[in-house]
């Protein structure tokens, strides 16, 4: 029996990009997975959601079959010739990031709060 040797074959923005395209890889018989770029993973527990994107994988003697699926599956971007490095754009990438970020900014500041001000207060008022 032959081990796997996974290759990216391409980017999402989110998960559920890359789950419908797993998904659609594993029907047509190719093995795929996705996995999240940086921390993602611990984003998609904390938020629901990761800015970080996810990565598609499949076996690599598969790779270019599942590259032409997935080129079927998606627009073409212009200016972009290798379809490995080919990242699919956020739909209005540029606001969700903006929340994303300003609603993990409000996360970091209430853990924090909550973490340090009764410290501060036990000893204060000790």
């Amino acid at each position: 029996m032959e081990g796997m040797k996974p290759v990216k074959i391409y980017s999402c923005a989110d998960r559920v990009d890359a789950d419908m395209i797993t998904e659609t890889l594993n029907d047509r018989g190719i093995p795929a997975y996705s996995e999240s770029k940086g921390s993602g993973d611990y984003m998609n527990i904390y938020m629901g959601a990761s800015m970080f994107g996810n990565d598609i994988y499949v076996n690599e003697k598969d790779a270019d079959r599942a590259k032409e699926i997935v080129k079927a599956l998606t627009l073409p971007l212009e200016g972009k010739t290798d379809e490995a490095d080919v990242d699919i754009p956020a739909r209005s990438s540029d606001k969700r990031l903006r929340v994303v970020r300003i609603i993990s900014l409000i996360a970091a500041v209430l853990v924090v709060t909550g973490a340090v001000v009764p410290s501060l207060i036990n000893i204060l008022f000790g």
